[in-house]
């Protein structure tokens, strides 16, 4: 663990201050003492923030409608990294433009199963999607630290405009570019007397580098005392000079035939300053330099080695010092540096990166032919190779269908494993986080976070009313709750006052039909009412503008040519079972609705595309245009009626996404004249009514043998509305005696299915095997001794493969690693 690891270095760094406390460098006081008790207030200081970080891993970054996205999600406490079980309930969806809902996915993080699966509809438009990953607790605190992903869904039958040519998207406008420089000195304080490094990071107006030059001045002087440049790669690049007492620095930057001025921070003469003079593979030589008017004035500092949120390194010194580091007291990632007085301010702070070594892969061969096994190693140490357990994700895509994100105003500038001096640029230019700040104020930040409460929705409660006929509340109703579908349950409850009953249903996964049945206290059954009050999991929040990232020219060039790939023949199959074939296709399809969710080959269709061609037609209007479908005496009915008095009990069942929310056998033994019923509007039109049309997907009418499968309330047929979205469509559900109410809970993913070649008749199939997603596995983890493997089958197609492993050890560090493998 980093507790332990650093703890381990903590104790190295004390014969430290033990040597410069022999040599006469320190005060009479006890310094270990002191560094001790520094050190243990930060870090108390700071392991208070409870601040949830998300990260979620895709196997791609764009897709045709109809296939398949993976995803594995990981909840980890901003400061540690270290997995973090904060909140009960992660939230995952996917928006579109409008910020309308395509799709959600609940998640338990405590249980680690934070993987998911979707199957995007192949009725989705082309165009811009996120998906989004929150938990309620940051909606709460700061709503622009959810997690943001953009995708892209390209769909033949209905293209976006904006990227059929390259040129549409060329005429797009330009945010405009002006460029912004800025000084960064080292330790957070331009101290006089000193010889300063100064970090440089030049940018444009959309955080693009940018490469630029120009050269220092002074008050006293128009002559340069120094010039500097950045990087056209990165924007960044790094100056030095003398800083003298009383003078105040200016940088001119040269752009093009304009120049730009810009102030440097005023020095301080009683400033402390921590900076690195040299670094080497294995070392860092700190160097602690103090302003003009504390030079050798017998002041402690004391130097704290922070990695997230464990202390790796400690020491201490009076007035102006220098010690060696030695790098791997550090776990790998970003670290800081801090200097500390005796008043617990921080009184300089640099950033330093090591470099993260700890993820070895070894694949069995170099290269692979068609359809052949390929067995991959992988091993996760820390930065002495001691074995780490992790939690990892595995992505193995074609080379040639699936590529890499490209940026058209030049790269994302990241920290590189084999790029010391870029390392150092970004850490140098990394803003201070504590400088500046007394440990005590930032305790003070988070005095309230050990007492934050859960604001989450008990998902496993399902409540509701029982009514009678004139919507009086039934008081002492005998309800019962039970299912023998994933879990056994059977339970009872009697109403209150209210005519209110609650049931506690266990923790459980996917979806579980519940029966609810109504009976007196004698155990007659009722009829009367019974509303289950439907409580939607998923908080409503807009997507904050500046998160929604779109396409560059050249992603929007990618994702025109996958439109036009077609990935003909996806072999699907499960153990040693052939599954049906699916058939993922990005040219036009045959059907203009999602053809999976529809449940007989021999129902009425209409199609959304139809409906919404009726111009001024809702979904009720449109129900008359279905054949057998007829309106009698204001109610709607499917085929011919036995009875001379229409009523709302002769409607067909109205099934919306899955639920079953009007018609199908109203309210029965009543002693009323059924003129009442009558009298009322039809309950099936007045909720077709309300969906608009442009959400619905496709309407399927059942009738006789096909309607069957939904029970005795499905003997006037059934009426199935299937719309875009998959939220719960009703914030209630009704029905009279007996109802059954599908609960949904924390999603399960499924295994990813892929062929299985070791058999030989599967291997010698003539089916083409042209999968874009080869591998995917979202719940992978190291043994104790820190390794995992994995196997999977190549497919047919002559090309490259890139494994992308991404992850977080139980320490915290970030695991992000990518390998080819080649397929002759």
């Amino acid at each position: 663990m980093l507790k332990t690891y650093c703890a381990r270095a903590f104790k190295n760094t004390l014969l430290i201050i033990l040597l410069l406390s022999i040599f006469g460098q320190l005060s009479a006081q006890n310094p270990i003492s002191n560094v001790d008790t520094i050190a243990g207030e930060f870090v108390k200081a700071i392991r208070k923030d409870k601040s949830e970080k998300i990260t979620v891993e895709t196997n791609k970054w764009y897709y045709a409608a109809g296939e398949d996205l993976w995803l594995k999600a990981w909840v980890t406490n901003k400061v540690s990294n270290k997995f973090y079980a904060h909140s009960q309930n992660l939230y995952v969806d996917i928006v579109d433009d409008r910020d309308s809902t395509v799709t959600q996915l609940l998640l338990n993080i405590p249980s680690e199963h934070t993987e998911g699966f979707i199957r995007l509809s192949d009725s989705l438009p082309e165009g811009h999607y996120w998906l989004r990953a929150f938990t309620s607790n940051m909606l709460k605190k700061d709503i622009n630290a959810i997690f943001i992903k953009p995708l892209y869904i390209v769909n033949a039958k209905y293209p976006s405009k904006l990227n059929l040519e390259k040129q549409a998207v060329l005429n797009q406008p330009t945010p405009k570019a002006d460029t912004i420089v800025s000084f960064y000195p080292e330790g957070g304080t331009v101290v006089t007397g000193v010889n300063m490094v100064f970090g440089i990071k030049a940018v444009n107006e959309l955080g693009k580098p940018v490469s630029v030059k120009g050269y220092i001045t002074d008050n006293t002087d128009s002559t340069a005392i120094t010039w500097f440049n950045t990087q056209a790669n990165s924007g960044l690049g790094k100056t030095s000079f003398f800083v003298g007492a009383n003078k105040v620095y200016k940088a001119h930057v040269q752009l093009g035939s304009k120049i730009l001025y810009y102030t440097i921070p005023m020095s301080d003469q009683e400033g402390t300053q921590l900076s690195i003079e040299k670094e080497t593979p294995l070392n860092l030589k700190v160097v602690i330099a103090q302003g003009d008017a504390l030079y050798k004035k017998g002041v402690n500092t004391y130097i704290i080695g922070l990695s997230k949120d464990s202390i790796c390194f400690a020491g201490v010194g009076k007035d102006m010092f220098e010690l060696n580091i030695t790098k791997s007291d550090f776990p790998a990632g970003e670290a800081k540096l801090l200097l500390v007085n005796d008043h617990r301010k921080i009184l300089s702070e640099r950033s330093i990166y090591i470099p993260n070594s700890n993820l070895k892969v070894l694949t069995d061969k170099t290269e692979y032919n068609a359809r052949e096994k390929v067995t991959m190693n992988i091993y996760v140490g820390d930065s002495v190779f001691h074995p780490m357990f992790s939690a990892l994700s595995i992505a193995v895509t074609d080379d040639s269908i699936v590529k890499e994100p490209i940026y058209q105003d030049g790269p994302t500038v990241i920290l590189s494993d084999t790029n010391a001096a870029l390392n150092d640029l970004i850490m140098l230019t990394t803003k201070p986080k504590y400088a500046g700040m007394y440990i005590h104020e930032i305790n003070n930040q988070f005095l309230d976070a050990d007492n934050q409460k859960k604001d989450e929705i008990e998902f496993e409660t399902i409540e509701g009313t029982v009514l009678n006929r004139k919507n009086v509340p039934v008081v002492s109703r005998v309800v019962t709750l039970y299912t023998n579908s994933k879990i056994s349950l059977f339970d009872t409850d009697t109403t209150n006052a209210q005519g209110k009953f609650s049931f506690k249903i266990p923790l459980h996964y996917d979806t579980i039909p519940f029966t609810i049945q109504l009976t007196n206290s004698r155990g007659n059954l009722v009829n009367e009412k019974i509303i289950i009050d439907i409580r939607s999991p998923f908080p409503k929040l807009s997507t904050p503008i500046q998160l929604k990232q779109r396409l560059t020219v050249q992603q929007a060039e990618l994702v025109t040519k996958y439109r036009n790939i077609k990935l003909d023949s996806v072999i699907v199959r499960n153990g040693k079972e052939w599954l049906k074939d699916v058939v993922v296709t990005a040219s036009i399809k045959a059907k203009s609705y999602n053809t999976s969710k529809r449940v007989s080959n021999f129902s009425q269709i209409m199609t959304g595309e139809k409906l919404q061609s009726m111009v001024g037609s809702n979904a009720s209007n449109a129900m008359l245009m279905i054949p057998g479908l007829h309106l009698r005496g204001g109610f709607i009915t499917l085929g011919g009626v036995r009875s001379f008095g229409i009523s709302a009990k002769d409607e067909p069942l109205l099934i919306v996404d899955g639920m079953m929310v009007a018609g199908g056998n109203a309210p029965t033994g009543f002693d009323e004249d059924p003129s009442i019923f009558q009298m009322s509007p039809s309950p099936v039109l007045a909720e077709l009514s309300n969906i608009p049309t442009d959400i619905i997907d496709f309407i399927e009418v059942l009738k006789g043998p096909e309607a069957a499968f939904y029970g005795t309330r499905s003997s006037n047929g059934v009426i199935i509305v299937n719309t875009h979205r998959t939220s719960n469509f009703r914030t209630r559900l009704e029905n009279y005696g007996t109802i059954q109410y599908n609960s949904k809970s924390y999603h399960l993913a499924p295994d990813f299915i892929a062929p299985d070649y070791e058999n030989l008749i599967f291997k010698s199939t003539v089916l083409n095997d042209n999968r874009p997603t080869i591998y995917w596995n979202g719940h992978l983890y190291t043994n104790k001794n820190g390794k995992a493997t994995v196997s999977f089958y190549t497919a047919d197609r002559k090309t490259s493969y890139t494994v992308k492993i991404t992850g977080v050890t139980v320490t915290g560090e970030i695991i992000d690693k990518q390998i080819k493998v080649k397929r002759n």
